[in-house]
């Protein structure tokens, strides 16, 4: 069972269903946000560990069903209970260095381009061919073509 969707969900709850969030409580649900991960990776590593993995993937759904309905009523800050996290480590959100090389990746490609006199419509196409496999590289499977164009657009599907 792979949780990455319901990570991807997690690091986003506290945006997605509050408003305005100040900076002492958003630092408070971000670090809850990476205690509950770290709790579902704990949890879904016990897969390969365990010998009864119908007793896994049962504790493992009852913490999705947990954050589901808990995240239902806008208690983002509690999506698990202390006993659930009890012993697992942070998850730490590293999309930051994701973006930040895709970016560096797309300014280099078309700064290079400028710099060795490359025609506008050489530089174009370079620069599109240069940001979709950055996309590849840094995303893998975890960003979807259809994604482009969502960002593209300003909107989500998901």
């Amino acid at each position: 069972m792979d949780i990455a969707d319901a990570e991807r969900a997690i690091w986003s709850a506290w945006r997605l269903r509050h408003g305005h969030v100040r900076r002492v409580h958003r630092r408070q649900l971000k670090d809850h946000a990476a205690e509950v991960i770290g709790a579902l990776r704990l949890a879904e590593g016990r897969q390969e560990i365990d010998a009864d993995t119908a007793e896994v993937f049962e504790d493992l759904a009852k913490m999705l069903l947990k954050i589901a309905e808990r995240y239902a009523e806008g208690r983002t800050g509690a999506l698990l209970d202390p006993e659930d996290l009890a012993g697992a480590p942070k998850a730490v959100n590293r999309e930051w260095i994701r973006l930040a090389g895709l970016g560096g990746t797309v300014a280099g490609t078309a700064v290079g381009a400028s710099l060795l006199g490359l025609p506008d419509s050489t530089t174009t196409v370079l620069v599109g061919v240069a940001t979709l496999v950055a996309v590849g590289l840094f995303y893998g499977a975890k960003f979807l073509p259809t994604d482009l164009v969502d960002i593209a657009m300003g909107q989500s599907r998901r």
